[in-house]
């Protein structure tokens, strides 16, 4: 297998569709190895078996495939387990199919005097539309384990009350979006859904849900980048490349030399780009060779074993990237690796949270390669009035409500499009609901407190749920009386959003982009603390989980008193000691509000953060449907952590259900060339970049199997 530069898709896309190929023929290589007795026949083309070969034969056409729409009304009950964006959003492609199933169902007959003439009118008239002779129609049931002020999941925004001018909330799950090629989808259903680009500075009485620019730095091409750096205990202001200008060790982390001055000359991203240098140079030559070449591709393999600190410390002819001695990248002073702990751990400190590292290589190779930003343009945005605006808009907008504070605790594999599964009510009351297919868009952590033992699911689904990696992260934010870092810091006030970087306990304070024209003296909210991994746990444990918002910031008095010595530690400086900056940030506080994300029952976990070798080993089997059980959110993407994952992963979820239960309903195949169509601009149709309509299939066709020999009554106990 290699990787094409000279492609339309990303580096990172064309990883996961050779691993999903890979996937696949894996399966199919130990379906044969099995022998399984009740296997239905195996694929007759060798190439299928050749795990090494990216070619993938056309997938098995169903057995029977329609003429036309179906001659009678074909229902099909769906389950929906989360409310969070991938679970209004499966409800929303559902809502789409059902139009455009609709549409041709009425061409090929005669319309009715009260036949919906748009997608709007015809969400009202559901239940007729489940009547309408000739029609294919999903209908679903949303299932969420929390309250309505939480619909949305980890597109969560706190609002701490007040005035809207005030905009006195902060995001504590996503809060920006970059405006790219990979995240196309995302904001292609920001314009559906009506969520129009503007700008505050232009338009102050924009409306909730507008999409306004999100600024990574303090200061523009115009003006000088002013933020604050604190290491050590020290704290300097500036951009990290203005301040090591004329000291290369201003923080003294490196009083012994242990740390190489070319590496502390440099921004630690620069260093770490550096060091994958070798691999894009690689890539690059593959491109150059027709077919293309397989270097890169093998490099990208060997560097998935390894976590990125173990890479870090290697000598890099162990990777065969460099023949002879290492040398420096092309047209970099920067030296490879190996690098001794203190580099490293200066590269993590000053790049992510501690213990960030320990993700795999390859997902540090692709992260760089995907999101090489230019952020001195507007090229980042975020939602006015939070991101869970985009939650209660897709809530708006989809034909049947979600049901709140039903917590799905188990499910059960009846037979060939038969799941059955069991819920906790409001009322204390357990039921039970069936259903044709299962979208499960919970966090895997959540899943697996479920009773899955009888819900059919393959073996690498079941291995993802207990070990695939959740990255811990958590936000703690603070109303002040007044925004003090917009307006008190004198030469060093802070205008344009931005970030303060430290190794702080509160490590990265996010200055939001939404409330830099408020009025001077109106209320104002900081986000003070974001953190992830190690330090993610160690705030979170001074936080209460006491349900009462007014007791809960009463008996977190031990984190108010870190976040106000941190901030003041932060943004000290000549101008105005920390003694001073105490007191000033001290007599602004109003309140604060803290979320630990792995803490939270319903999501176990803040984001996917896959560990070597997941994502080859693990990520590609997951994603097949398990029976009529089909996993879907950020995790089953390959964009994990991003909006746009979980978007991708419900498109081809469904897609794959379809495939394998295409020759049950034949009439699946109208809705499932509606997920295939290219439409720009369209975010309910298409297959992600990484997914063709024959992986699709493949994967459906394993779907099927799978749940063959599960429903074998002569399968021993276990798994399959």
């Amino acid at each position: 297998m290699s990787l094409d530069q000279g492609s339309n898709l990303s580096v990172r896309d064309q990883w996961a569709s050779q691993h999903a190929v890979r996937g696949i023929k894996e399966e199919f290589v130990r379906l044969r190895s099995d022998n399984i007795r009740h296997e239905p026949s195996l694929p007759e083309d060798p190439r299928m078996f050749d795990i090494e070969d990216p070619y993938l034969p056309p997938a098995p056409k169903p057995h029977d495939t329609p003429k036309g729409p179906p001659e009678e009304p074909v229902v099909i009950p769906l389950g929906i387990v989360g409310a969070g964006v991938a679970g209004l959003f499966a409800a929303k492609v559902l809502d789409y199919l059902n139009w455009e199933l609709f549409q041709m169902a009425v061409k090929g007959g005669e319309s009715q005097s009260d036949t919906p003439t748009n997608m709007d009118e015809f969400q009202r008239k559901y239940d007729l539309v489940k009547r309408f002779p000739n029609t294919l129609c999903f209908t679903y049931t949303i299932h969420e384990a929390a309250h309505h002020d939480r619909v949305g999941g980890r597109l969560y925004t706190h609002n701490f009350g007040g005035p809207r001018k005030a905009h006195d909330y902060y995001d504590v799950g996503a809060m920006r979006f970059p405006d790219n090629p990979v995240m196309a989808r995302t904001f292609a259903l920001f314009k559906t859904l009506g969520m129009e680009m503007t700008d505050l500075k232009t338009h102050p009485n924009a409306p909730d849900g507008s999409i306004i620019p999100y600024y990574i730095q303090n200061g523009d091409e115009h003006s000088r980048t002013v933020e604050p750096w604190c290491f050590n205990d020290i704290t300097l202001w500036g951009t990290y490349s203005s301040i090591v200008s004329d000291d290369s060790n201003p923080f003294q982390i490196s009083t012994d030399n242990t740390i190489p001055k070319i590496l502390l000359k440099n921004p630690p991203d620069q260093v770490m780009n550096a060091s994958i240098e070798p691999l894009r140079e690689a890539l690059r030559r593959d491109a150059e060779q027709d077919p293309p070449g397989r270097e890169g591709w093998n490099l990208l393999m060997q560097y998935d074993k390894f976590s990125t600190r173990q890479f870090l410390g290697i000598p890099l002819t162990c990777f065969a990237v460099y023949s002879g001695d290492s040398e420096p990248s092309p047209g970099s002073s920067i030296p490879p690796p190996p690098y001794n702990y203190e580099t490293i751990e200066w590269m993590e400190t000053f790049n992510g949270g501690t213990n960030w590292y320990d993700q795999a290589f390859s997902e540090t190779v692709l992260e760089s390669l995907d999101f090489e930003y230019d952020t001195q343009h507007n090229d980042w945005f975020c939602i006015l009035g939070g991101a869970q605006q985009l939650s209660k808009i897709l809530e708006s907008k989809i034909a049947q409500k979600p049901h709140y504070r039903n917590r799905v605790t188990k499910i059960t594999a009846k037979g060939p499009m038969e799941v059955e599964i069991q819920v906790d009510t409001p009322h204390g009351k357990k039921k039970k609901c069936q259903y044709k297919g299962l979208v499960n868009t919970t966090t895997l952590g959540c899943m697996r407190q479920m009773d899955i033992s009888r819900a059919g699911l393959n073996y690498a689904t079941k291995q993802a749920l207990r070990s695939l990696g959740y990255g811990p992260s958590s936000k703690v934010a603070i109303k002040f009386k007044r925004a003090w870092w917009i307006h008190d810091l004198g030469t060093h006030d802070i205008k344009m959003g931005g970030l303060g970087h430290s190794d702080l306990s509160i490590r990265t304070c996010v200055y939001p982009s939404y409330n830099i024209y408020d009025d001077a003296d109106g209320t104002a909210v900081l986000l003070c603390s974001y953190t992830w991994q190690q330090d993610a746990e160690r705030i979170g444990a001074l936080l209460s989980s006491n349900p009462e918002p007014e007791q809960k910031v009463a008996e977190e008095a031990e984190l108010k008193e870190l976040l106000l010595r941190d901030l003041a530690r932060l943004h000290r400086s000549e101008h105005m000691p920390e003694e001073e900056l105490y007191e000033l940030v001290k007599d602004n506080y109003i309140t604060h509000h803290a979320h630990a994300w792995g803490s939270d029952p319903n999501t176990a976990g803040a984001f996917a953060f896959f560990r070597p070798q997941q994502f080859t080993k693990m990520w590609n089997k997951m994603i097949h449907p398990s029976g009529d059980v089909v996993i879907a959110g950020e995790a089953a993407s390959p964009h994990h952590a991003w909006v746009v994952g979980a978007l991708e992963s419900v498109i081809h979820g469904l897609h794959a259900w379809m495939a394998e239960n295409v020759s049950l309903v034949p009439a699946l195949s109208f809705a499932m060339e509606i997920l295939e169509r290219n439409e720009p601009g369209n975010p309910f149709v298409g297959l992600p970049p990484y997914m063709t309509p024959d992986i699709s299939k493949w994967q459906g066709d394993l779907g099927r199997r799978h749940r063959s020999r599960y429903m074998d009554p002569t399968r021993k106990p276990g798994g399959v």
